[in-house]
C-alpha cells in the first residue's frame, strides 16, 4: 500500500470531487393527529408556503392587519389568521374589480 494514499472513508468523495453539503431540514408536522399540527409558522415557513422570498415575507408581516406577532425576537404568523387574511385579500380584489371605472 502506498504511504501517501489515504483510505476512502464513507462520506469522503475522494480526490478531485466536490463535497456535497449535508443539509438538515426540519421534519414537517405529522398530519395524522389534529392536535399535533402547529398553529403558528415562522416567516421562512410562510415564505416557502406562499412561494415568496424571505424579504417579501418580512415586508408582508409588517403590514397593518397582517396576522403576525412577536414572541421575544421571533416573528410568528397564525396559520388560521393567514388563511383568513388571504381570503379577505381575494374578496377585496374581487370587490374592487366589480366597481365601475370612473371616467
Amino acid at each position: 500500500m502506498n504511504k501517501h494514499v489515504l483510505p476512502r472513508i464513507s462520506g469522503n468523495p475522494g480526490p478531485g470531487r466536490p463535497r456535497k453539503a449535508l443539509r438538515l431540514e426540519p421534519e414537517p408536522p405529522k398530519e395524522t393527529d389534529p392536535h399535533s399540527a402547529r398553529i403558528t409558522m415562522s416567516i421562512e415557513e410562510m415564505g416557502r408556503e406562499l412561494g415568496i422570498s424571505r424579504t417579501t415575507a418580512y415586508d408582508l408581516a409588517q403590514q397593518p392587519g397582517f396576522p403576525s406577532f412577536t414572541i421575544g425576537r421571533r416573528v410568528l404568523i397564525s396559520r388560521d389568521g393567514l388563511m383568513k387574511w388571504i381570503e379577505s385579500q381575494c374578496l377585496t380584489k374581487a370587490h374592487e374589480s366589480l366597481q365601475p371605472v370612473e371616467k
